[in-house]
């Protein structure tokens, strides 16, 4: 064992013990760590590059990264500090996926451990929390932090927010630490780690967490049966969605029947009216796009059920809608040629047995799902998140 193993290993077992608290605490936190630690792992001599064998996909990403930064020169906001945590941070968290995924022997072993761990103690607090409807949440928010609410749905938004925040992280995690704890000889583990994603995930009024959850689940069932052609669909489907989304999404909206829009919860009615106002500033800037993080001033207000509400609350709740009205064709059509090369490039490959198929495609549909129907592209709580479900898919490689 290598000083250099050691080092990964302690790193690794740190941040995947720390992942717990950090997610209960919003997730806010686990980026910044991984970045952190990742950091800590970086090889300092040139030797240690040469020997990276480097992906094709990683052109078109890097590219991707490069424009994102490049975009922000005609950008209407003024903040830059978005590029240094984009540019810079996604590189980290890929770097410290593959080192600690890497990892073998004894602290390899430590690694796994410590997420099975972190997965069933988060999947516990979310399954109490939601058996006493946020309780513990509420009084942390209500006493410690002192907030005060001037009614009580208020306070539980903010409670169901935050809890629905920690269950995203858990939703990327579940798929691989239960086959992880399968494949190790612990299917009851796994099973009890399933059940408690269950719950969170249909919990707290967060129903994209659900439907994360769900159409993961049967698209892993589905990569356990065809791995190979599973791998290629699934990335292949994710760069289709990004590309075509603008063109996708004026036409659905429009399609809509008039008795549909109105009985559906006020919610999703605003996230339609989001989506549909984001697609007109798109086709303002389609080439390029208004720049990075010009969806924070960008926003309108327009009529949601007879409210004035925001156009664009920080993001258009849509990532591929987002990464069009922000990089513009040339961002979306960079990013779709990455995760299809990435897709080519993981199908081919031999090594990848079935288990970690099904988790490469657990942890890609969930986290498409998250970002296609909720979060911010750019956000990096959940980009860190991935990086650690990432870890643990590195984790099911055969042992040659």
């Amino acid at each position: 064992m290598t000083r250099s193993e050691a080092k990964v290993g302690i790193v690794g077992c740190i941040v995947f013990a720390l992942a717990y608290p950090s997610a209960v605490a919003s997730s806010l936190l686990i980026a910044p760590l991984m970045a952190f630690t990742a950091l800590i792992m970086l090889p300092l001599w040139p030797h240690s590059w040469r020997q990276v064998r480097w992906p094709w996909a990683s052109v078109p990403l890097a590219l991707f990264l490069v424009w994102v930064g490049v975009s922000f020169l005609w950008s209407p906001h003024d903040d830059p500090q978005q590029i240094p945590k984009t540019v810079l941070g996604i590189p980290l968290y890929i770097l410290f996926a593959v080192r600690v995924g890497l990892l073998e022997g004894r602290w390899r072993s430590r690694v796994e451990a410590v997420l099975i761990f972190t997965v069933f103690a988060l999947g516990l607090f979310l399954f109490a929390e939601a058996l006493t409807a946020g309780s513990g949440t509420a009084s942390f928010k209500t006493t410690v932090e002192g907030v005060n609410y001037a009614r009580h749905s208020d306070l539980m938004i903010d409670v169901n927010r935050s809890l629905g925040h920690a269950a995203a992280p858990l939703v990327l995690l579940a798929g691989p630490a239960v086959f992880l704890a399968w494949h190790k000889g612990g299917p009851l583990i796994g099973i009890v780690l399933a059940l408690l994603t269950l719950v969170a995930a249909f919990s707290f009024e967060t129903q994209v967490n659900a439907a994360a959850y769900l159409i993961a689940a049967i698209a892993a069932g589905v990569a356990l049966r065809f791995p190979r052609a599973m791998l290629a669909v699934t990335f292949g489907g994710i760069a289709g969605a990004i590309v075509t989304m603008p063109l996708i999404v004026p036409g659905v909206l429009n399609s809509l029947p008039p008795a549909v829009v109105d009985n559906i919860p006020l919610s999703w009615a605003w996230r339609l009216e989001i989506w549909s106002f984001a697609s007109e500033l798109i086709y303002q800037a389609p080439w390029f796009g208004h720049g990075l993080d010009a969806s924070r001033p960008l926003s309108a207000t327009i009529e949601v059920a007879g409210r004035e509400l925001e156009g664009l609350p920080l993001h258009p709740h849509n990532a591929a809608l987002q990464i069009w009205l922000e990089t513009g064709l040339v961002g979306a059509l960079l990013l779709g040629v990455a995760l299809v090369a990435l897709g080519e490039q993981l199908s081919l490959n031999k090594c990848i047995g079935r288990i970690q198929c099904a988790a490469i495609v657990w942890v890609a549909v969930s986290y498409a799902v998250l970002l296609i129907f909720s979060y911010g592209v750019w956000q990096e709580w959940h980009q860190g998140a991935v990086a650690l479900a990432a870890s643990a898919v590195f984790f099911l490689r055969a042992k040659n």
